[in-house]
């Protein structure tokens, strides 16, 4: 149990074909015969396979059928995975070592058929390899003789989010830096006169060295500001409001105009032999 559950760490990152998983998770909980049907279904359900899901399906059938005691089931499973794999060889850390006995003696018997496999299999590496090599000597010479790209394309994402924000964001990301400045000044302005209006207010009222009482003979009419207090905190009241007015006519100014000049996504295509340009604006929510 201590080696299916190796197994099972080696090869819980290694992606795998649903059918497959399903397999390997119930040979892993010792559902022998689940695990062998599953592999069956899954082989019986696939036109093609690859090397890769066939070395693992044929792994998984045969350990499953040696478990059942099928030893010619488990045969059959090691021989075809062999024909996709002439060089595999199971790991004696995470399986058994009779069957790790079992499989190589398997390979043993079939030598001389997997000895002219193999060497076909290396010749077909070598070809693709080949392949590679040639296919890129080729696309190398092209580059060579057709010089470096006649036009480089940079491409500028915008975040829309910015629209909404203060102080001109929007504009800066547009590229309309003076717009951009005038909404900045003007809010950071506006907002200044609001904080400091709204603090002037506070510090007077709760002042208590200004307060006054019914007893004062003059300029108390409404305790406990004095008139004069009173006619000065309504005339910060007027600056505190029509401050705070400004600030939001100016943000939603800056939102709105944002929104009117945005392009989520510019392409400008650069030819840098005559140094001109050519942008392409596209949308993209």
């Amino acid at each position: 149990m201590k080696s299916l559950a190796l197994l099972a760490l080696l090869l819980a990152a290694a992606p795998i074909a649903g059918d497959l998983k399903r397999a390997r998770d119930r040979y892993e909980f010792g559902a022998y015969a689940d695990a062998a049907g599953a592999v069956r279904e899954f082989l019986a359900a696939q036109k093609t396979l690859s090397d890769a899901d066939a070395v693992e399906a044929y792994r998984i059938l045969g350990l499953a059928e040696y478990q059942l005691g099928d030893r010619p089931g488990a045969r059959n499973a090691f021989v075809n995975l062999l024909s996709h794999d002439p060089d595999y060889a199971l790991d004696p850390f995470l399986v058994p070592p009779q069957i790790v006995e079992f499989f190589d003696q398997v390979k043993r018997d079939n030598e001389a058929q997997l000895a002219p496999l193999r060497e076909q299999k290396r010749q077909l590496a070598e070809q693709q390899r080949l392949a590679e090599e040639a296919k890129r000597k080729l696309l190398a010479e092209e580059q060579a003789r057709a010089g470096p790209p006649a036009k480089i394309l940079r491409v500028e994402e915008h975040v829309y989010i910015l629209n909404w924000l203060p102080f001109g964001a929007g504009q800066f990301q547009n590229g309309q830096a003076t717009k951009g400045v005038v909404i900045a000044v003007a809010e950071a302005v506006f907002g200044l006169v609001n904080i400091g209006a709204i603090l002037i207010h506070n510090r007077i009222v709760d002042d208590p060295s200004r307060h006054c009482t019914v007893s004062d003979p003059t300029n108390c009419s409404n305790p406990p500001i004095t008139d004069s207090d009173r006619s000065l905190l309504n005339s910060i009241d007027i600056v505190k409001y029509v401050s705070a007015g400004l600030f939001w006519g100016t943000y939603i100014y800056g939102v709105v105009d944002a929104h009117l000049f945005y392009v989520p996504r510019i392409e400008t295509e650069v030819n840098p032999a005559q140094g001109g340009a050519t942008i392409k604006m596209s949308w993209a929510f």
